[in-house]
């Protein structure tokens, strides 16, 4: 595990690991987060909204996230600045302040990659692999997560709406079979619901 500094982009919704985001850039403070970013071939860290809003000083966001790297970008239609990201790393929140021009700037640790884990006896987790189908169907979404708990697990979270308090949870969890059980218990919340 390592720590490093990291610009914060605060969203209504946190991202997993692998997940693609598209993002329209039009505040100053953003357009330089991309600007240094692509310069410096370096990431920038996404993060929940626990209350507040990005850019209000009194802001809180939870203290699990995910390090995205921007892959491409393009100037849209309406003028803003577009780009696509790909959450790479799950990092913890150690230390967070707000600059002058209202960015958000967090010390962070990086949490260690994930090895492999086998699901095992699929039987266990067919509910959860006929669920990731069923959502994947609808969403044109093509990895098949049914080997690996940790690819399922974050498949599975990438497609539910699952709210940030429960992002940050499923994040800040190193294990990936724990993790799945985790999902299983707010799936089965969200259905009482």
């Amino acid at each position: 595990m390592s720590e490093l500094q990291l610009p914060l982009f605060p969203l209504g919704r946190a991202v997993v690991p692998g997940a693609q985001l598209k993002l329209q850039l039009f505040e100053q403070r953003y357009l330089k987060l991309a600007r240094d970013c692509l310069a410096a071939e370096h990431g920038f860290g996404v993060v929940g909204i626990k209350s507040g809003g990005e850019a209000i000083a009194e802001s809180q966001f939870y203290q699990s996230g995910c390090r995205v790297q921007i892959e491409d970008w393009d100037q849209l239609q309406n003028g803003l600045l577009g780009i696509s990201v790909r959450a790479d790393k799950r990092f913890v929140i150690k230390s967070c302040s707000q600059q002058d021009d209202g960015l958000w700037v967090a010390q962070v640790e990086l949490l260690a990659d994930e090895s492999s884990a086998p699901l095992g006896s699929k039987s266990d987790y067919q509910g959860l692999i006929d669920l990731y189908h069923s959502l994947a169907a609808h969403s044109g979404q093509t990895v098949d997560p049914t080997e690996d708990a940790a690819i399922l697990g974050w498949a599975i979270a990438n497609l539910l709406p699952i709210d940030n308090a429960d992002f940050a949870e499923l994040l800040a969890e190193n294990d990936p079979l724990k993790r799945l059980h985790l999902l299983a218990t707010k799936i089965d919340q969200l259905s009482l619901q």
